[in-house]
């Protein structure tokens, strides 16, 4: 593997782990009865800025070396599933994450100070399905980097 492709994947898992990180922040200050609209706007769009970051580069990694060189000795070795069912359903639903938390920032930017625990309770609920999503993409990237061997 080339220094650039590392530095690509580096850069893949670190901001993909810190963007579910800082959803997971948005979620819990979205428990309080008075959250803070202006942080939870922040850390939104910055979750947002590093799924699409994450996003640009797992492509890069993915079209350029994992597709050639990883895939055919995840399929080969004794845990075929690792790419035919995780990488599989982390790919598709990878392709949600930006814009779940692209909704939710501007949700927080625009809905966030309106009064109403409706709002509120879907604003919570988005940010929980955004923080399964993340997580379960993260759990399914290291049983992938666990099946290479």
């Amino acid at each position: 593997m080339t220094p650039l492709l590392t530095y690509t994947l580096v850069t893949h898992v670190l901001t993909g782990v810190i963007a579910v990180g800082l959803i997971t922040l948005v979620f819990m200050h979205l428990l309080k009865k008075t959250p803070g609209w202006k942080y939870l706007s922040l850390l939104s769009g910055s979750a947002t800025v590093l799924f699409l970051i994450s996003w640009v580069t797992s492509a890069y990694y993915y079209v350029t070396y994992y597709g050639a060189k990883v895939k055919p000795i995840i399929l080969k070795g004794a845990y075929p599933w690792a790419h035919q069912i995780m990488m599989e359903s982390k790919e598709h639903i990878f392709i949600i994450l930006p814009f779940l938390t692209l909704t939710l920032y501007l949700a927080t930017k625009l809905l966030g100070k309106i009064q109403d625990e409706r709002i509120h309770q879907a604003l919570r609920k988005l940010t929980m399905v955004a923080v399964i999503l993340g997580v379960y993409i993260t759990v399914s990237g290291m049983a992938i980097s666990g099946a290479v061997r």
